[in-house]
């Protein structure tokens, strides 16, 4: 199907065509059921129009039947009565009313007058109810003729009293019963049309039924088609496409974007992606390289400034000792600025030899102690530090993180070191160290009362060798909190500072926490403050 004609139509022109289908086969089952029920409805409407009318009216050519029996035979019982004249002509008006009813019958209730009736008992086999009908109809009008020859024998009877009685009577009553038994057969054989038509109806409503449920299960054909079709066009496709996007975003270069035959949507998606991933290996292959070479660039660097760094920190120690003999102290001063100078630009070379090796590493993730981290930290800082030791409080609602140790020893260890150094001016530094916790990180904050910083700095002091302060004022490198939100980076997580001149500064660093084990909850450290 998908070299077809089918193949070169785009998402929406598939769409349309299948729901142009589903539409025509709503309307065509709408359609016969409605044609069946007109059908059904037109011989519940013959019924109402021709086979109650005609049993109406046999009933009425029977009733004058009788009547005229009864007129005849009260005539022939007093053949002396003033009125003969009277009845007789009555039982003419009943015989003409007969007929006249006889005529409408022939003429809008016979079985024969209606084609749509006629071809219903034609193909149900049942000509003979047509038959019997027009049969009946024949000797009605025969019998309605023989009782009107039968009433001038009795106007003639009436005419000539001398004349010597005839059976007239009992021939009367035999034609009379002739007719009511072709009547009453006029009534059997609607009532069996009747029955013919029910029949017919069930027929067309089974017909209707089966046509309906055939639509239906059609339509739930089409429907899955169209499922099943739009899952191997479209979702399929884009599920391997996104599987494989995905191996792409996690760095599998190596992951290859199947070809898609289809002119469609998905299949200029799937070209897309394939000349993109592409590009992108080239881009990395050539980024590879490019780095490779950089790295090999900056140690060789590093290396060959270090050297001479090395031998003028080292005259200059030797000059040192040499004039301070002299006492002259405007060159112990030169020679103080050239050794702090060669000594600052080494530590700045090891930080960015440290930048640059974190920022090449892949970081393995694992669990580990915070508080033993934090604790170990605390000791190395403040033990070796020749200024006022801080007043440090922990607080931690957990003991363990998920993440690289090393990288996180390092942030912490920058972020602290930064805490101690610029609250040694205070009478009583203090530092407060406090964890947080919501649904998806763990918010670790390191708080210090010293001397801040204005926040329009704040998105300045993460830069590489970035500095709101001078070296005379304050050590450091400029590189300390890059490393911190270049390992925050690598951990996808967040780094912030809160600060303010002259009220300390808060940094605080957000790790993941969602997709890990959760934490182990350490009773005995949650809360805990302690104080050093």
């Amino acid at each position: 199907m998908s070299g077809g004609w089918i193949s070169r139509l785009s998402i929406g022109q598939k769409l349309i065509l299948s729901f142009s289908l589903i539409l025509i086969l709503l309307a065509g089952s709408l359609s016969a059921i409605l044609f069946y029920l007109s059908r059904v409805n037109s011989y519940v409407e013959r019924h109402q129009r021709i086979t109650v009318p005609g049993v109406v009216t046999a009933s009425e050519i029977l009733r004058n039947v009788g009547r005229m029996q009864t007129r005849v035979h009260h005539l022939l019982e007093h053949r002396q009565a003033a009125d003969s004249a009277s009845i007789l002509a009555a039982v003419a008006e009943l015989e003409r009313q007969t007929l006249a009813a006889l005529d409408t019958y022939r003429q809008r209730h016979a079985a024969r007058m209606h084609p749509v009736l006629f071809g219903m008992l034609t193909q149900h086999g049942r000509v003979d109810l047509a038959d019997r009908e027009d049969q009946a109809i024949a000797a009605i009008t025969d019998g309605l003729r023989t009782l009107a020859a039968q009433r001038e024998q009795i106007r003639t009877l009436q005419t000539q009293p001398t004349a010597a009685p005839a059976p007239t009577e009992p021939a009367y009553e035999r034609t009379a019963a002739e007719i009511e038994a072709a009547v009453e057969t006029l009534v059997d054989v609607h009532r069996k049309i009747d029955m013919e038509m029910k029949l017919e109806g069930d027929r067309l409503v089974d017909q209707a039924r089966l046509i309906a449920l055939g639509l239906v299960c059609l339509l739930g054909l089409l429907i899955v088609s169209v499922f099943l079709l739009m899952r191997r066009q479209v979702a399929d496709p884009l599920r391997r496409l996104a599987a494989t996007a995905d191996r792409v975003a996690h760095h599998d270069l190596g992951a290859q974007f199947e070809p898609w035959p289809c002119r469609d949507e998905v299949g200029a998606l799937a070209g897309s992606l394939t000349t993109m991933l592409s590009s992108l290996r080239d881009h990395s292959t050539a980024l590879v390289r490019k780095t490779k070479e950089l790295e090999a660039f900056t140690y060789s660097i590093a290396h060959d400034l270090k050297g001479p760094l090395r031998e003028i920190e080292g005259f200059s120690s030797l000059l040192e000792k040499q004039f301070a003999e002299t006492g002259d102290a405007q060159v112990k001063h030169h020679i103080d600025v050239i050794r702090r100078s060669a000594l600052r630009l080494t530590h700045m070379i090891d930080a960015l030899l440290k930048y640059s090796r974190l920022e090449q590493q892949d970081l393995p993730k694992q669990r580990f102690n915070l508080l033993e981290m934090i604790n170990s930290l605390i000791n190395d800082r403040v033990g070796s530090s020749q200024h006022a030791k801080p007043a440090i409080e922990i607080d931690l609602p957990f003991a363990d993180l998920y993440g690289e140790p090393v990288s996180i020893r390092q942030a912490l260890a920058n972020l602290l070191d930064n805490a101690i150094k610029f609250s040694r001016q205070q009478p009583r530094p203090e530092i407060r160290i406090s964890a947080s916790r919501t649904q998806t990180e763990r918010i670790l904050s390191i708080h210090d009362n010293g001397i801040g910083f204005d926040m329009a700095q704040t998105d300045k002091i993460f830069g590489l060798f970035e500095r709101l302060h001078g070296p005379q004022d304050y050590e450091g490198t400029g590189v300390g909190l890059a490393i911190v939100k270049l390992v925050m980076d690598k951990h996808r997580g967040r780094v912030w500072a809160e600060s303010a001149p002259g009220r300390g500064s808060t940094f605080s660093l957000a790790f993941p926490d969602g997709g890990e084990a959760a934490a182990l909850q350490n009773s005995a450290s949650s809360g805990s403050r302690i104080e050093r």
